[in-house]
């Protein structure tokens, strides 16, 4: 632990040698192990010294052009010499020439790192000066989050700077940075890459063919296209569907209101397929058979037969719903999300009917809160089956006498749930009431005719 101390500090220490001078010491942040400085600001001994224990380093602000800031040639020599690594290096509000990056990926390339990020920086279009093919950089993970260059089209040459790096990247993330197009050159070089994520771009579907195109991403397994401008889901799916070592893909935020359905077929190992917010109203697109996460959330969804033999989880937040009886043929389902959607019953033995299901969110509904069902939502919540949000999401909608109470909150009154009971008892007691009425009138009638009788009788024996 000591060496990689010392060693860290050796490291920075020569780093920044070259570097113009300026105010401000590193801070330290014990709890993430992350060390927080500006590359002006690293300028002796006492500005890094909280730093020693670091595991990450970020460094913030500035502009560097010109790679020769860079002690290059003192830090290799000391890395050459130690065994170090780091979690995560990253530069943030930054202006950066390419031959700077190139020259950083360079020096560092003996050390490993799990993952270098660039955030919200600025790569000026300079031509690699240097050749990587030698020392390809020990970095598994590349991030870019609110990045802009040059677009990427016609510069296959300057990625061949980098030698065999990208055949050995296992994850690619560009989010947040007006990607358009990545050409097929491109593509074909990242030959390890396990994780690519594009999310919050601007890829549209006349570029999948060129993206996904032979060759290119042949060991992916997670893929991220969330919020671009795609909208043909059977085009995306042709692309993406030979991947037979693909198993989560994430084409949320999309648009997929339009399409027509679907015969495209996914591969087998396709487990996790997220589609929420793309618009759907219906199901009728082709889902891969051993899916078991789906996610159809915040779609317009009025009916949904489904039949996923797999399925372990589905969301179907914030849909229109009005029913789960007829939801499809899911019998291994244990994780169920149907909050948000107008609900006005809920029968809970239709949820009960998944003999799996130890997990239900079901808040923000408008329920109402019949009094079998107030039971039976209370039984269940009291189990040890899990329903998410209980008590504070669950409220009745009506009758008006509970709107608004919580279901927990909710006593109906033996009248109330038993009314219609009750009033049959009311009505039959009331009858027998009247008809015993009846009978003694006519009885007590009976009695005072024949007492009357009776009288005139004497009467008429005595002259």
């Amino acid at each position: 632990m000591k060496t990689k101390t010392y060693s860290i500090v050796i490291l920075v220490l020569l780093f920044v040698q070259k570097v113009h001078k300026a105010n401000g010491d590193c801070l330290y942040d014990e709890h993430l192990e992350q060390c927080s400085c500006s590359l002006l600001d690293l300028t002796n001994f006492r500005t890094i010294l909280p730093c020693i224990q670091a595991t990450s380093f970020e460094f913030n602000g500035g502009t560097h052009i010109d790679p020769k800031d860079f002690a290059a040639q003192d830090i290799k020599l000391i890395i050459d010499s130690i065994s170090l690594s780091l979690a995560k290096i990253s530069f943030v509000n930054m202006v950066l020439s390419e031959d700077f990056l190139a020259a950083f990926i360079y020096t560092m390339s003996q050390v490993p790192v799990d993952l270098l990020s660039f955030e919200n920086t600025t790569f000026v279009d300079q031509p690699f000066g240097i050749n990587m093919m030698r020392f390809p950089p020990r970095i598994l993970a590349l991030q870019f989050i609110n990045t802009s260059s040059n677009p990427l089209i016609k510069r296959p040459s300057a990625f061949d700077r980098f030698g065999s790096w990208m055949s050995m990247l296992r994850t690619l993330i560009v989010k947040e940075s007006q990607l358009r197009h990545v050409p097929c050159d491109i593509s074909v070089r990242f030959q390890a890459l396990s994780t690519l994520e594009l999310s919050e771009n601007f890829l549209a579907d006349d570029e999948v063919s060129s993206m996904f195109c032979n060759g290119a991403f042949p060991k992916l397994q997670t893929l991220k296209l969330s919020s671009n401008n795609f909208s043909n889901y059977e085009t995306l799916c042709q692309a993406v569907s030979k991947y037979n070592q693909l198993r989560h893909l994430d084409l949320s935020r999309n648009d997929f209101s339009a399409i027509p359905n679907s015969s495209c077929e996914w591969q087998p190992s396709l487990r996790h397929l997220n589609l929420s917010n793309t618009g759907l109203e219906q199901v009728g697109i082709s889902l891969p058979p051993n899916c078991e996460v789906l996610d159809l959330s915040l779609n317009r969804i009025e009916f949904l037969n489904i039949s996923l033999p797999a399925l372990k989880e589905l969301y179907l937040s914030y849909n229109r719903l009005s029913t789960l009886s007829s939801i499809g043929h899911i019998p291994l389902l244990q994780i169920l999300a149907v909050d948000g959607n107008p609900m006005k019953m809920l029968q809970v033995s239709e949820i009960q009917s998944f003999k799996h299901l130890g997990s239900f969110k079901g808040d923000n509904i408008p329920y109402t809160c019949s009094c079998s069902f107030i039971k039976e939502m209370k039984e269940m919540a009291n189990s040890n089956f899990t329903v998410q949000q209980w008590p504070d999401g669950y409220t009745c909608d009506s009758p008006e006498s509970v709107r608004s109470k919580p279901i927990n909150d909710v006593n109906h009154s033996l009248f109330e749930c038993h009314t219609q009971l009750l009033t049959a008892v009311i009505c039959i007691g009331m009858l027998l009431l009247c008809v015993s009425i009846v009978i003694c009138f006519v009885k007590i009638c009976r009695s005072n005719k024949t007492r009357s009788h009776c009288m005139e009788t004497g009467n008429l024996n005595n002259p």
